[in-house]
């Protein structure tokens, strides 16, 4: 892309080329991606190109982020942003692209309780217009600053929400799903579950090096390193380590890594190589002062003040192992002189709130010291019993908060277990409505097409059909609305309950069969019922003993060549049941026509669904003879007076 920049004709085609190449900032060092961001503003201006001179802006604010000089970038981000809105279509992408920029400004600063209502309204905007890549990133956006702020289930919450929102075949979202899986990888390693840690680090690294981004390549490897740290993997994490820094150097070249020379040396400290930590640490603290010095671009004293402390908060530890006093200590005053740089840079107002403190109080403990040259002895007894209640004060706030603290975590789990509760709901009421819905396209859907073809076949009337055929058909027409008739009423019946009683269940069991053998005139059948106390039966188990009837019977009627059917109901106790239907008809060997000839096998699986075991008995001439148990013993169990017994005969 460099080559192109070159080669491009000055003006609109030399614009369009430096825009391409500052669109992948993420593989220029810093300083080459601030000279050409220079040069892109300086072109648009010539061009009177008001977006393109943005998109230089932007690139120039993503410069002065990689130098941590928050400031700056944000001085450019914000006019830039003003000019901008995502209710007009053409300005709608740069408007995001400004935003997302933003996002770093913001996190730079751990500013997150002031950011986010910004996040959610772009995330918002996103959402009206679909844009999901943009909708992506703000979600991986809020998981990153949630583990900032060690909202460890939030943030994970949030990126698995992102992810939902990405194709991992589509290349547009390579960069967001790069981001999605260090932060989800930080969130496992940050509660020890280095085998997920491990898979989602490996996941973005797989992808930093299928789109060449080295820079986030880096930041994967050193990921990785933590990982192999926590494990006490020492060897392989310093591997890493070595390999990120390898990595980044082919980026930024030979600008200082602080944070990486940081975990290199956390790992040497862990393994036990001291002064191999301590040397990594004094010599890039060294680099970077001297890099600070040569660099043309301003920092940011407030962020790189703060990175120091941090490194000289390792350095510190790494000097008292060594039991390097001396330096431990002169390495303390660093921090304590660091910090108070960081609060002079950052809290000017709070930095002159506590010198009036200070004076204030100076001037309290000078008329103290009077008061007390005066009464010495008074003075002593007020100041045990202000220590007393000063005490007592402080131990009932603690206590306070403590409580507080525990509501909140209370609070928090009662949320989550609604949340979980509400979703198991949802999740079974979809369950069930497939389950309904594929019942319902099984039963009826097969029923409304055979009606369908046969009175089809009687409207084009081949050749050679006659009224006798017609009338044939006809009743084929009929019987099978009617039995479509009777089964979309008793689905409706089910439906319209929860529940029902095993008694309510036998009662309808015996309304469907009078209704299925109303017209069978040939056929003789009989129904007898033994229940010894009522119990509850769900509508998905009734709506599946009910299809079990209705194929056991409608194979009886269809293919046994028996006149009689037998159906018997028995219930001993709550829970359990026996169905059995038999018929006098001409039987079959069952070894040979099992797999579903009667529809054996759709019974078989209904009566796994209901967790209850099936029974065939046949032989040719013999009948067949089919029973439904559930917790009772196969042979028919004798009732105690108490059994409820109903016969019913045609």
């Amino acid at each position: 892309m460099k080559h192109a920049v070159t080669l491009a004709k000055p003006g609109a085609a030399k614009l369009k080329a430096l825009l391409d190449l500052l669109d992948e900032n993420e593989t220029l060092p810093e300083d080459t991606l601030w000279s050409y961001a220079l040069k892109a503003k300086a072109l648009a201006s010539q061009e009177k190109d008001l977006q393109s001179y943005s998109m230089g802006a932007l690139a120039q604010a993503r410069a002065y982020l990689r130098w941590d000089n928050v400031d700056s970038a944000r001085a450019i981000i914000e006019p830039e942003l003003a000019k901008y809105n995502a209710e007009n279509p053409a300005l709608r992408k740069i408007y995001f692209e400004l935003a997302q920029t933003r996002f770093g400004i913001i996190g730079n600063n751990s500013n997150y309780k002031a950011g986010m209502p910004f996040v959610y309204d772009v995330m918002r905007k996103a959402e009206f217009y679909k844009d999901s890549i943009v909708v992506a990133n703000c979600m991986n956006t809020l998981a990153a600053w949630n583990y900032d702020m060690d909202f460890v289930t939030e943030s994970r919450t949030w990126d698995y929400k992102a992810l939902s929102y990405t194709n991992p075949d589509d290349p547009r979202f390579y960069s967001q799903l790069i981001g999605i899986y260090n932060t989800i990888g930080d969130n496992y390693r940050w509660i020890r579950n280095t085998d997920s840690a491990t898979y989602f680090i490996d996941k973005a690294i797989a992808l930093c090096k299928k789109t060449e981004k080295l820079y986030w390549l880096s930041s994967a490897m050193q990921r990785k390193s933590t990982i192999y740290l926590v494990k006490k993997d020492y060897p392989k994490a310093e591997q890493a380590i070595l390999e990120a820094l390898r990595i980044i150097q082919l980026v930024e070249g030979k600008a200082p890594q602080l944070e990486k020379l940081m975990v290199q040396a956390a790992i040497y400290e862990h393994w036990g190589q001291l002064d191999k930590a301590i040397k990594i640490l004094n010599e890039g603290l060294a680099f970077d002062k001297s890099f600070k010095r040569s660099s043309h671009a301003s920092k940011s004293s407030s962020s790189t003040d703060l990175t120091e402390v941090f490194y000289n908060q390792e350095l510190a530890k790494c000097y008292k192992l060594k039991g390097h006093f001396k330096q431990y200590s002169a390495t303390l005053e660093k921090i304590i002189d660091g910090k108070d740089l960081v609060y002079k840079a950052n809290s000017a107002d709070a930095l002159a709130e506590l010198e009036t403190k200070y004076e204030v109080q100076k001037k309290e403990a000078t008329i103290a010291r009077q008061k007390l040259n005066l009464a010495k002895a008074a003075y002593f007894l007020w100041a045990s019993v202000i220590f007393v209640v000063l005490g007592a004060i402080i131990i009932w706030l603690i206590f306070r908060d403590f409580r507080r603290k525990q509501r909140i975590k209370m609070l928090r789990l009662q949320e989550e277990e609604k949340r979980l509760s509400t979703k198991a709901v949802a999740d079974a009421e979809e369950s069930e409505r497939k389950r309904i819905a594929a019942d319902l396209h099984d039963n009826l859907g097969a029923q409304l097409s055979f009606i369908k073809r046969n009175v089809n076949y009687i409207i084009d009337q081949p050749h050679g059909f006659n009224q006798s055929d017609e009338k044939k058909y006809l009743e084929y027409v009929k019987d099978i609305a009617q039995n479509a008739i009777i089964d979309l009423r008793e689905t409706i019946w089910v439906l319209n309950k929860d529940e029902v009683t095993v008694q309510e269940f036998a009662d309808k069991l015996k309304s469907y069969l009078r209704q299925q053998l109303l017209d069978k005139d040939m056929i003789r059948w009989e129904f007898h019922e033994n229940i010894a106390q009522s119990w509850m039966l769900t509508s998905g188990h009734v709506m599946h003993l009910f299809r079990i009837v209705q194929e056991i019977v409608s194979n009886a009627i269809k293919h046994s060549e028996g006149d009689h059917i037998h159906i018997e109901f028995n219930s001993c106790s709550a829970g359990t049941y026996q169905l059995t239907i038999a018929d006098n008809g001409t039987g079959f060997k069952i070894d040979q026509q099992y797999d579903g000839h009667y529809g054996m096998e759709n019974i078989q699986n209904r009566a796994k669904e209901i967790d209850a075991e099936f029974i065939v008995t046949s032989e040719p001439g013999s009948g067949t003879r089919v029973m439904i148990n559930k917790g009772q013993n196969n042979s028919n169990e004798l009732f105690n007076s108490a059994a409820t017994t109903s016969n019913f005969t045609k």
